[in-house]
């Protein structure tokens, strides 16, 4: 018999426990840190969450609405900001067209 991945997943962690791999304190910081380090080094993703934190613009919701060329600036540290506010916005209009913008609804699918 295979093990699913989930079942897979829920050994390791009877096993090991949390692992706090990500340093996120939400789940869509999680997935805009997925974004946000790609091609960079985590420091500089750091950097960038931190000027979205300051902001108060940590949530899928406040990203959504925000202008590009604001969230272009918020980012900046990250690098290749002008991409990586496209493929956020791509990856957040996908979630409210599809989850009414929200991750739980999301991760609860198989």
């Amino acid at each position: 018999m295979t093990a699913t991945l989930d079942e897979v997943y829920q050994r390791l962690h009877e096993s090991f426990g949390p692992q706090n791999w990500w340093p996120a304190e939400s789940a869509f910081e999680v997935v805009l840190g997925a974004v946000l380090v790609q091609n960079t080094a985590w420091k500089n993703v750091e950097k960038a969450i931190e000027n979205l934190r300051q902001a108060d613009l940590l949530s899928a919701e406040a990203l959504y609405y925000l202008r590009p060329e604001e969230l272009e600036e918020l980012i900046r540290p990250a690098g290749y900001f002008r991409m990586k506010t496209r493929r956020l916005h791509n990856l957040l209009r996908y979630l409210f067209e599809h989850y009414n913008g929200s991750l739980s609804t999301l991760f609860e699918l198989d």
